[in-house]
């Protein structure tokens, strides 16, 4: 298995997962920040994918924000 393959498959796997999440923050609120976590492990993978240096450097701030 390629990395490549593996990111396609973790970014599967997180917008599988933010689906879900959404549902529960529609439900209770108190799950939103789980659902900003996910958006910003998403926006990480999806830049190291593009191999954008600069959003990746975008992504890593505004996850390290969320903690």
């Amino acid at each position: 298995m390629g990395m490549a393959t593996t990111f396609n498959t973790d970014l599967e796997r997180l917008r599988a997962a933010l689906d879900t999440v959404a549902k529960l923050v529609v439900a209770d609120p108190t799950y939103a920040p789980l659902f900003t976590r996910l958006e910003a492990e998403i926006a990480q993978e999806e830049a190291l994918l593009a191999d954008d240096v600069v959003a990746r450097a975008r992504a890593v701030a505004a996850q390290n924000a969320t903690r």
